[in-house]
């Protein structure tokens, strides 16, 4: 049966090949599609064409081509076609060629929500004529994977003849049998997941164990391609390794021993447990109110391990209550640097879908530390860009939106400890010269969308989906989308610079008006007398920062009004 399925996806796609890489049919656009090195583009390419031996009569630009001649493609670029004719057995050929520098995906095979056989070709633009390889593959997502839905994400796990797993590595990545097709399917910029990603390994601080593990990876890594499904366009998807234990070296599960050590979980979706504000009871299995246990594998080893994960939770909810366990102990229970790394990554982007829900957390080892390490996945959602394309909701996505949709009760309490903000805050200014500079930002995004522009990918897609109920009939324009992200960053950067990464208040001012006088003095009196107010003003009396709100504060107060008075 699988011999069957690569002799099926093998014949036909091979009918040509143009310089040594494989054109692959598209029957939606009557095309056949060519990856080949970027250098290419911009001038004539001549390059040796081979078919098979059922091709007759074949003419390209109207010049006849017989088998192993070779061809000059006037100045390739982006969308440039070159007309073909000819016969295949009785069937008429007609269409045209045309090329990208993308890596080029095959997928036949039929998807749905559990694993099926199929084979997935990846043909890489500085690679040899690529083969089909046998896959397993299935639907994957959330939101996006429902049946109304049209371009679809899909995970394909590579085998071998006998089912057993084969290792494949792509794009100078990783070596594994287990990657990620997402669509992108509700962004109208396509890129906005693969960009921030990248961004995050690029400015994110490494996990706590880093300097002892070699090779850690908190994120996934991943290239921009084109995909052919069962011989049609389904346009760009972000091809990427998925977040597991070999990125962030965990210590693999003792299956002689049946030990846990290292731990990994996901927050899919968003509730109260989620957050860490108000965690349900958590019941037996593989989830949690909104979490799942993803390594170890429950399916293979029929148990769950939360207890790292359970304590946190409930710590964070402790710890909202008690400021001094949130001084002295958050970081034993969360890896702080990545959490203020993560805190001014969503904040600068406003991802709003990644705050608490598609957070990755791992445990390195039972045996050894149990803080917790985050991880961004499915950024979608952020710069500007809408939940879901049927809704326009400007407040929502504006630039200059205050903080007020952080949910995630560690981040936000994180913020509240001024040693820890102070430490945000500095660590913001030293990426607004690197990472987080303007003109970086907005170069990372547009290079990509160049690309895709340049490359003759973003007409294919917009061509493929512009006005589809993905997209809620609107239209798809990568360029226009581009513009908008360009001024929605620009805006965005000068709001955070302004008003959200700044020490909030001035030492002594206790009630928040501005400056330092009796009035303050009068509020700590009041707090030391039993009266409560908000954790801000109540964060803002302890002036002394001595985790306490004494005699001594009013004293600081006093001092600090009779300094102003000289």
């Amino acid at each position: 049966m699988m011999v069957l399925m690569l002799t099926c996806a093998t014949a036909w796609g091979q009918t040509f090949n143009i310089g040594g890489h494989r054109a692959v049919r598209d029957t939606i656009n009557n095309m056949w599609l060519c990856s080949i090195p970027q250098s290419h583009f911009g001038e004539d390419y001549i390059a040796t064409v081979s078919f098979g031996d059922d091709v007759t009569d074949l003419a390209i630009e109207g010049e006849p081509v017989a088998n192993g001649d070779e061809v000059t493609f006037a100045q390739v670029a982006g969308g440039t076609h070159y007309t073909v004719t000819g016969h295949m057995g009785d069937s008429l050929i007609t269409g045209y060629i045309t090329f990208t520098w993308l890596p080029l995906v095959e997928i036949n095979g039929e998807p749905v929500n559990k694993y099926v056989y199929g084979t997935v070709t990846v043909s890489e633009p500085d690679s040899a004529f690529a083969e089909p390889m046998l896959a397993k593959m299935k639907l994957r997502g959330g939101a996006t994977n429902t049946p109304d839905k049209h371009k679809r994400n899909y995970r394909i796990k590579f085998i071998n003849e006998d089912s057993t797993k084969c290792n494949r590595r792509f794009f100078g990545l990783r070596n594994d049998n287990n990657w990620i097709l997402d669509a992108g399917q509700m962004d109208f910029l396509r890129v906005r997941n693969r960009v921030s990603t990248d961004l995050w390994l690029d400015m994110s601080r490494k996990p706590w164990y880093s300097d002892s593990i070699a090779n850690v990876r908190n994120g996934s890594r991943g290239q921009m391609v084109e995909v052919i499904m069962n011989g049609g366009y389904v346009g760009i998807y972000n091809m990427c390794e998925p977040i597991d234990r070999k990125q962030l070296k965990l210590e693999r599960y003792d299956y002689e021993n049946r030990e846990f050590h290292g731990l990994l979980w996901t927050a899919y979706k968003w509730t109260r447990t989620v957050t860490m504000s108000d965690p349900v009871p958590r019941p037996g299995g593989v989830y949690w109110d909104g979490f799942e246990q993803k390594y170890p594998d429950f399916s293979e080893i029929r148990r769950t391990k939360w207890d790292p994960l359970e304590n946190a939770v409930y710590f964070a909810g402790r710890a909202d209550e008690d400021m001094n366990l949130r001084v002295d102990s958050m970081g034993e229970y969360f890896d702080l640097p990545v959490m203020q790394d993560y805190y001014i990554y969503v904040v600068a982007l406003q991802a709003l879908d990644n705050e608490s829900k598609n957070i990755y957390y791992s445990c390195l080892d039972l045996a050894g530390s149990h803080r917790l390490t985050m991880t961004p996945w499915d950024l979608d959602v952020c710069l500007g860009g809408n939940y879901n394309p049927r809704f326009d909701l400007p407040e929502m996505v504006r630039p200059d939106r205050p903080v007020d949709w952080i949910s995630h009760v560690p981040m936000f309490d994180m913020m509240q400890v001024k040693s820890y903000r102070s430490e945000v805050i500095d660590r913001y200014r030293e990426l607004r010269n690197t990472w987080l500079e303007t003109e970086n930002l907005v170069s990372r995004y547009r290079s990509a969308v160049d690309e895709l522009l340049e490359s003759g990918a973003a007409e294919r897609e917009e061509n493929r989906w512009s006005g589809d109920t993905d997209l809620a009939n609107k239209e798809l324009n990568l360029a226009n989308e581009m513009d908008y992200v360009e001024n929605w960053i620009r805006n965005r950067m000068a709001y955070c610079d302004e008003h959200v990464f700044i020490e909030p208040f001035i030492k002594g001012d206790v009630n928040g008006d501005g400056e330092v006088t009796i009035a303050d003095v009068n509020m700590i009196i009041e707090i030391i007398l039993g009266h409560r107010f908000s954790d801000e003003i109540m964060n803002r009396a302890d002036v002394n920062e001595d985790l306490e709100i004494t005699i001594g504060d009013i004293n600081a107060v006093i001092e600090i009004i009779l300094k102003k008075a000289y």
